[in-house]
């Protein structure tokens, strides 16, 4: 026999073998870090008494820093109860190793980075130069690698445009410059300018004179993996001129809130407004926190201006919003106190000082059931300062009235919009847009979804990155009980059964409750039973369209518990991508359009038949069919049309209205089961595009109103063929370019009453109502 000869390993293999090893070796590590359910109680309270020690020892001034750093890493180290965030670390490190790694593919790489979360760190400056290169250094060396810098400054008289064009210049894939012609006078404008010059999805303000350990932002990154967080800061401590860490941060942060600031803590902003955060602006230092980039309207940076002192306290309950905020001691930042800063005791002897306090507290107290109790130690913080100051008149009580802030009335409500997921279907695109239109009108609202599994991106961006987005497998680690209460809701709004099932059922909520009717409850065919508990706890429904009240036959549901509402859609002013000349359609087409889910009942298959049923009977007359949408059924489509030219399957695309616009009628041949109110035929009308569509669920009436056409209505048959004649007919009328145009003004006008604003208005009443009602019988 021959000797077998070893195949040399190439360096690609050798880099693959390391990576494996690596992870191998780290899961392992892990997995010896989860002893604690396998564990004896007795060994378990030892080692957190140890642990709880180690910590303590970090704290003692008795210790050099490094000396107590080195306690901290072996209280980490050993702590049973940061498994979490090691498995966070983990993960980031791996990311770090694949991204950093030289095997991967060019292609591969750049796909990795693409799905990673990014940073804007924004660096407002003026005549800093002395604390500059500290500050961009300790950005530059951040362990997270994917991190743009703006420095902005403004008209600084130092040298700090030297220094800033010195680190330009030597990383300039990294740092851009935004010098002022003037000086803005506000440290607020700067943030401004650079928040709106971002470009990432995480914003992080690193005010110029202050720094932070070069693990800052890989620390604090995992938290925004979760769609809720909004806001996340770490631990902020005070340093000297020179850079050295000084006591009192320690002191503040328990004065806030006692005995949580040595654990990572994740809360729903109410609840952190409810507590610390309502007794002390707990992110001291801009600094050290990241914000999830959101829209900013011009009104909340005013706002934020007009507080001397206190508009960050102010950003952060706006930027928070409905969602939640992570706090991570692990993440280290340092806020340094030196001469050109210490303004602050100078305003303390203002009066202005206070009774900026004041509207602080009435701004939170409206947005928030904020409780006595805070109130109380956050008068008693304000009062501590006042004596400090020394001021001898106006007297404390006429600057910050307790009795009055306590008197103080929640005005804003926070709704809660449950949905099936960032999916195709009517029911999931509607509550977007709904949200969407709430947030504008300054409602706090959050989304929950059921599934987080088979989002579709496309439809992720419609709904506004401001809103925050719960799950129900998030809602269940928490307690579904437990997050209602903390997270300040005020009203439930459900899309569909399964949020009943999972906040009536197993969560055993009790709040005012709205659930929209959208063809759910038929669909899923929900036991009588289970109706008829959920109907004694909702205290309204609300209905599209008369079919969706068949599931409550026979029930004793009060009518009154019934209003029956509209749909709506916010016109899209964006064009489709493609022109009718670049998809090779002629001018004098007739254009039909199908758009909707590639689901059975949804018509794709029996629009391709009628299409081409039609185009063997007029073969003179130039058309296309464009049909938009993704699903199961678009496969069996595409393979009845072949290769036909006149067919154009355009995929999922959110710019509906664009293509309608490119259209000259619009197909709604559904038989699904559940339809009550197809938001493709209000965007169909809103730009003027008549259609035909099947008799079934609301749409003859959204067709037909106030002597007004809008389109063609064919009869819902069971049996194919004849719906499928049914359909080319009415096509073939379609072709008669004085009917389109008739019911092309009629659709114009029809369309006009989906207002989407004006509907987010009547729902708010609604919430109110409800909410009023509830108060009042209680």
């Amino acid at each position: 026999m021959g000797v077998r000869q070893e195949r040399p390993t190439s360096s690609r293999e050798t880099a693959i073998l390391d990576d494996i090893k690596w992870v191998s070796t780290e899961i392992a590590i892990l997995q010896r870090s989860n002893w604690m359910s396998r564990a004896p109680l007795y060994k378990l309270l030892r080692r957190m008494l140890k642990v709880r020690l180690l910590y303590a020892l970090a704290r003692s001034p008795l210790f050099t820093d490094r000396r107590r750093a080195k306690f901290f890493r072996s209280a980490e180290k050993r702590d049973p109860m940061l498994l979490s965030s090691r498995l966070d670390r983990f993960c980031q490190d791996y990311y770090i190793r694949i991204e950093q790694s030289n095997f991967l593919t060019t292609e591969e790489r750049d796909e990795l980075i693409e799905h990673a979360l990014r940073v804007t760190a924004i660096v407002p400056n003026y005549n800093h130069a002395r604390y500059l290169s500290q500050r961009l250094d300790s950005i530059l060396s951040q362990t997270y690698p994917l991190i743009e810098i703006i420095v902005l400054d403004d008209c600084s008289t130092d040298n700090s445009h030297e220094i800033i064009e010195d680190y330009v210049a030597r990383y300039p894939d990294r740092i851009r410059a935004v010098y002022n012609d003037h000086n803005s006078g506000s440290v607020f404008h700067q943030w401004q300018k650079g928040y709106e010059l971002a470009t990432a999805d995480l914003v992080w303000i690193c005010e110029s004179d202050d720094f932070c350990a070069n693990t800052f932002v890989e620390r604090l990154i995992g938290h925004f993996r979760d769609p809720s967080v909004m806001l996340a800061f770490g631990k902020i401590e005070f340093a000297d001129e020179i850079g050295n860490v000084m006591p009192g941060m320690s002191h503040y942060r328990e004065a806030a809130e006692t005995g949580i600031w040595a654990q990572p803590h994740l809360r729903p902003a109410s609840a952190w407004f409810e507590g610390a955060f309502g007794v002390k602006n707990v992110i001291a230092n801009v600094g050290g926190s990241l914000w999830r980039r959101v829209p900013l309207r011009q009104s909340i940076w005013d706002e934020a201006r007009s507080f001397r002192v206190m508009g960050d306290w102010y950003l952060y309950s706006v930027l928070a919003n409905g969602g939640q905020i992570a706090f991570d001691p692990a993440a280290q930042a340092y806020f340094r106190i030196h001469s050109q800063n210490t303004s602050g005791p100078r305003a303390q002897r203002t009066p202005e000082y206070y009774q900026e306090y004041s509207r602080l507290m009435t701004t939170l107290k409206r947005r928030w059931p904020i409780p006595d109790l805070t109130i109380d130690r956050f008068v008693g913080s304000c009062h501590e300062v006042y004596r400090g100051a020394d001021i001898k008149t106006p007297k404390f009580d006429s600057l910050v009235p307790l009795k009055v802030l306590k008197a103080v009335k929640t005005e804003n409500i926070h709704v809660l919009v449950g949905m099936l997921g960032f999916s195709y279907g009517g029911g999931e695109i509607f509550p977007i847009h709904l949200a969407n239109a709430l947030h504008k009108r300054g409602i706090m609202v959050s989304i929950l979804t059921m599934m987080d599994t088979e989002d579709h991106p496309d439809v992720r961006k419609l709904l506004n990155p401001a809103i925050p987005v719960y799950t129900a497998n998030g809602l269940r680690d928490q307690g579904v009980r437990n997050f209602i209460s903390s997270a300040g809701i005020s009203i439930i709004h459900s899309h569909i059964a399964s949020i009943e099932m999972l906040l009536l059922d197993e969560g055993n909520i009790d709040l005012p409750y709205l659930s929209t009717l959208h063809g759910s409850y038929e669909a899923m065919e929900i036991p009588k039973r289970s109706l008829a508990a959920w109907a004694a706890r909702i205290d309204r429904f609300g209905y599209l369209t008369e079919r969706n009240l068949d599931p409550f036959a026979g029930l004793a549901v009060p009518r009154e518990k019934f209003c029956k509402l509209a749909n709506a859609m916010p016109v899209d002013l964006r064009p489709y991508k493609q022109t009718r000349a670049e998809m090779k359609i002629s001018e004098d087409a007739v254009v039909f359009t199908l758009v909707g889910r590639g689901v059975a009942g949804k018509g794709w298959p029996e629009a391709v038949k009628a299409f081409q049923a039609l185009k063997a009977q007029r073969p003179d007359v130039a058309m296309a069919l464009l049909a938009a949408g993704d699903g199961p059924l678009t496969t069996i489509a595409r393979d009845i049309a072949g290769a036909n030219p006149d067919i154009h399957f355009l995929g999922f695309d959110n710019a509906v209205h664009g293509i309608y616009r490119l259209s000259d009628v619009a197909l709604v041949p559904t038989r699904f089961s559940g339809e009550s109110y197809p938001l493709c035929l209000i965007q169909a009308m809103q730009v003027g595009i008549p259609a035909i569509a099947t008799d079934t669920g609301e749409i003859s009436n959204m067709l037909r109103k106030n002597g007004h056409e809008a389109g063609l209505v064919i009869p819902y048959l069971a049996e194919d063929q004849a719906f499928i004649k049914a359909l080319v007919d009415a096509m073939s009328q379609m072709l008669d370019e004085k009917l389109r145009k008739s019911l092309a003004k009629g659709a114009s006008i029809l369309g006009l009453g989906f207002d989407m604003d004006r509907l987010a208005g009547d729902y708010i009443s609604l919430y109110r109502d409800i909410i009023h009602q509830i108060d009042n019988a209680a």
